[in-house]
């Protein structure tokens, strides 16, 4: 059997054991086991001193399970899951979940030993494992992570994270901005699936448009390089690479037993294979959000509408760190600014509307609609100011062609709206993030373009 066919194995399973369910709200296989019959799964807890785990039928051991089940989740004492997985095998099960860390990550004799252990079970009877030490995965068919539904409608993300719980904190992030996944695996130790079948399968997955990973390190560098090349020129891959650091190194090692590698090492990865560079939690949550609902531009050259003017010098001076050109607009086009708006607005690039937006918002469309008109000019970055303009812009923009980000920061306001989210419109609270994100999508463009 393929990794392929191991992963499309587990992510169509109907029936769980949930090997090690605590009764106690909160621990991992409590919230493995809520996701798992919120998606529909037929759920077998196991637990040798339960009759009933959070309303559900238990069973002592895995042996007791009257049927045969599809797939196991595990979290029993490091000692204990070996054993607990060869019953699972026995049961049926193609493939498992570990949750139970104390294995290489440790870095200890007996820990390696443990995990050598699911090596060999796993080529021994064809079960594709997924950890140990991680928190497992969420696709639309079955989930062990409790996530929210997104309200946007977006592009579909694909993500592999060594951290489990970088992984569901960065999805429920995503999904209150309106991305949407295709699936997310926390891959943990990788002792049989790795990151790289995940990868594999990524690229074959039509319901996937856009891959993003939290990697600590690569043991097949090789294969890695070659699978990079092949997915960036038809799906953009996002990375937030940790573990650069010689203190880094140290903690991915501790975590989950991974070789960080260098910074010169990977700045390289990044420029061979066309990967995009996130370099912080945020940034891949800001990237993701960009990549899942924003065109990619046709060339690096930005208009900027702008009613705060201090926010527009701010984005003026990120264009130019982060390679994008600020054009002189055209002879026509700053004509046409001119007579839509008022004597005091200045109406070359950047285009400063002055707070007289505030009781003309229509002075934001009009502007988009002639740089949207422009040749010299590639995308937008519309810098509202507040979020009181939300609601107009998402009911009025339908019309632009070019990519454009907003940026829409809830001043007199308690909360930013989510108007804009549920329009597919990219926004951000600060112009950095948008210049930074717009960067991206340009820089993908060209990769695209030249491949």
């Amino acid at each position: 059997m393929s990794r392929i066919d191991n992963i499309k194995d587990i992510f169509n399973a109907k029936s769980v054991a949930v090997v090690g369910a605590s009764r106690k709200a909160g621990h991992p296989s409590q919230m493995a086991l809520m996701a798992l019959k919120a998606s529909g799964c037929t759920v077998y807890p196991i637990n040798p001193s339960a009759k009933k785990v959070f309303g559900i039928k238990a069973y002592p051991d895995v042996n007791s399970v009257p049927d045969s089940f599809d797939l196991a989740f595990i979290a029993v004492r490091v000692d204990k899951v070996a054993s607990a997985l060869l019953d699972c095998a026995k049961k049926g099960a193609k493939g498992a979940v570990i949750n139970t860390a104390g294995f290489k990550e440790v870095a200890t004799e007996e820990g390696k030993k443990h995990e050598e252990v699911l090596k060999e079970i796993a080529k021994s009877t064809g079960m594709g494992i997924i950890g140990p030490n991680c928190v497992g995965f969420h696709h639309p068919n079955i989930s062990t992570m409790p996530l929210p539904k997104s309200n946007g409608a977006s592009k579909k993300v694909g993500t592999v994270s060594q951290s489990g719980w970088f992984c569901g904190f960065y999805a429920s992030q995503c999904i209150t901005r309106g991305v949407d996944f295709s699936m997310l695996v926390s891959s943990g130790n990788e002792a049989d699936l790795n990151k790289l079948d995940f990868f594999e399968y990524l690229s074959q997955d039509d319901d996937t448009d856009i891959i993003t990973m939290y990697l600590e390190g690569v043991d097949d560098g090789k294969r890695f390089m070659e699978l990079m090349k092949r997915i960036t020129p038809k799906k953009p891959v996002i990375t937030w690479k940790v573990g650069l650091t010689g203190a880094g190194s140290i903690a991915a090692s501790s975590h989950t037993g991974s070789l960080a590698g260098s910074e010169s090492i990977y700045n390289a990865v990044f420029s061979q294979t066309g990967m995009i560079r996130a370099d912080s939690g945020k940034d891949l949550i800001d990237l993701t959000t960009a990549f899942s609902h924003c065109k990619l531009p046709e060339g690096n050259r930005v208009g900027i509408i702008t009613s705060p003017g201090g926010f527009g010098v701010a984005t003026a001076d990120a264009c130019e760190r982060h390679g994008l050109k600020m054009p002189r607009l055209s002879e026509n086009s700053s004509k046409e600014l001119k007579k839509v708006l008022p004597s005091f607005c200045f109406t070359e690039n950047p285009v400063d509307l002055t707070m007289m937006a505030i009781q003309n918002p229509n002075y934001f469309i009009d502007s988009m609609k002639i740089l949207d008109s422009d040749p010299g000019i590639d995308s937008m970055i519309v810098i509202t100011g507040a979020t009181f303009y939300d609601g107009f812009m998402a009911k009025s923009v339908k019309d632009i062609e070019k990519p454009f980000i907003i940026v829409s920061s809830p001043y007199g306001t308690a909360e930013g709206s989510d108007v804009l989210i549920k329009a597919g419109i990219t926004s951000y609270v600060y112009p950095e993030e948008a210049v930074k994100s717009l960067a991206a999508l340009t820089r993908y463009g060209e990769i695209v373009r030249r491949r």
